[in-house]
């Protein structure tokens, strides 16, 4: 059995420091809701992200209301996998 997990739906490499995250659906109500339809793999968890060709919308924190803070990152690279 391959140890690939099939519900990773590509990877990101972003500009600044090439530093590469792999990315899934999300089923997070919260992120749903605030537009932020992909969990970013990290290295303490998840990121909730809103990913495009060459940004990344992705929530680091939630302010005093609710509302995501977002950081936006510039990617080098995005690869697509094909799900079977």
């Amino acid at each position: 059995m391959c140890g690939f997990d099939q519900d990773i739906l590509g990877e990101i490499q972003e500009r600044d420091h090439g530093k590469w995250f792999t990315y899934r659906a999300t089923a997070d109500e919260w992120a749903i809701s605030n537009n932020l339809p992909f969990e970013i793999d990290v290295l303490d968890g998840v990121r909730f992200a809103r990913i495009l060709e060459t940004i990344a919308y992705v929530a680091v924190d939630e302010d005093e209301r609710g509302h995501p803070v977002l950081e936006k990152w510039r990617l080098k690279k995005h690869r697509h996998f094909v799900q079977i």
